[in-house]
């Protein structure tokens, strides 16, 4: 059951990606460093009108370098938690990051990241 949605910012250390892959090693560990997933506030799902119509964005420095919507995307939120829970349990708190508007890049150290979500509230 959703209980509710949050924005979260999958970081990847793209040079040590790159420097795995190369070795046919693994690469998750470009992946977890600790501040790489920073997730904003919880939604609650009541709050929420329609999560397959919520504008997501994404600005460096001020510059904007990805907006989407989630009604772009190829799955929908119930076919993926369909899937997902085919293969593993999940448990109140699990997330389930569902991918990226187009327009992912480099962020080099110094820069400020915003992001953020808009969205028809419930009221």
């Amino acid at each position: 059951m959703v209980s509710g949605y949050v924005l979260g910012i999958d970081m990847t250390a793209r040079n040590l990606q790159d420097a795995a892959k190369k070795r046919g090693l693994p690469w998750a560990a470009a992946k977890g460093f600790d501040s790489f997933l920073p997730i904003g506030d919880f939604i609650p799902k009541t709050e929420l009108s329609n999560p397959q119509d919520v504008n997501l964005w994404l600005k460096v420095d001020n510059v904007t370098k990805q907006d989407g919507n989630t009604k772009d995307m190829i799955f929908s939120i119930p076919l993926l938690i369909e899937h997902i829970s085919s293969i593993m349990k999940l448990e109140p708190g699990d997330l389930l990051l569902t991918g990226t508007p187009e327009g992912v890049g480099p962020v080099e150290p110094g820069q400020t990241i915003t992001a953020g979500l808009n969205f028809e509230k419930i009221t």
